[in-house]
């Protein structure tokens, strides 16, 4: 068998080897790209920290309000129990109960507002539990499918290691040599076909007697412009 076809189909395996493995390498870092689950997720937590911090308010305020009844309960029973009879003493407990009380109306209101704004956090804290999940799913979905390629990447590039390798064994060293040395220094393309009376690497037009050399199935025939190895079929 011609050795330039040798040549030539061993271009045609590393060239497929190549593609499959720059294909192999984008898989790979597409499968540990997981930036939109991290900010995802980064966000649902701030949105719990939140959540949180506003529940937190909502109890201590709770608290003050339940505090405030206790005192006015207090005041009050002090103001109708009898015990006090010095009417300067009843008018300061009737003023104080009056000011308790205006600050309870106080305390209720901001007690209401943070209650709405805990609901409000809730429903924004599950719009974003939803969103994590779905981009849970997303990912989950987009990790199978990569593995899947991933490994009938690594099946096709076995299927075309065992042929290079079975081809190469019926090539002169010399031969391949010569191949690795310009396949190395013209970016992983060697041998380079015939078309239209032209390299097809480089396109430069070629003598008749250049032609008729690459078609020969012992003897290496290189472009003068490029330097690949022409392979005229």
């Amino acid at each position: 068998m011609s050795q330039i076809f040798n040549l030539y189909r061993l271009q045609q395996l590393d060239s497929q080897l190549d593609s499959a493995l720059s294909k192999l390498s984008e898989l790979e870092l597409l499968l540990q790209n997981d930036r939109e689950l991290q900010e995802s997720q980064k966000k649902f937590d701030q949105e719990q920290e939140r959540l949180k911090a506003l529940s937190h308010s909502l109890s201590k305020i709770e608290y003050d309000v339940k505090q405030q009844n206790i005192k006015i309960e207090q005041s009050e029973s002090t103001l109708y129990g009898g015990k006090v009879k010095n009417p300067k003493e009843l008018k300061d407990l009737e003023n104080e109960v009056v000011s308790l009380k205006k600050y309870l109306t106080v305390l209720e209101e901001r007690e209401l507002e943070m209650l709405i704004a805990v609901e409000e956090q809730v429903g924004v804290t599950e719009q974003t539990r939803q969103q994590l999940q779905e981009v849970i799913q997303a990912h989950e979905i987009k990790k199978a499918d990569c593995l899947g390629e991933i490994e009938q990447l690594r099946k096709e590039m076995t299927n075309l290691e065992n042929e290079k390798n079975i081809l190469i064994q019926g090539i002169p060293e010399e031969f391949l040599e010569r191949y690795q040395q310009i396949r190395q220094s013209k970016k992983g393309i060697a041998v380079t076909r015939i078309t239209d009376k032209s390299c097809a690497a480089c396109g430069t037009t070629l003598t008749g007697g250049l032609i008729q050399e690459s078609r020969s199935p012992d003897k290496i025939a290189l472009c003068p412009s490029c330097g690949r190895i022409l392979y005229g079929g």
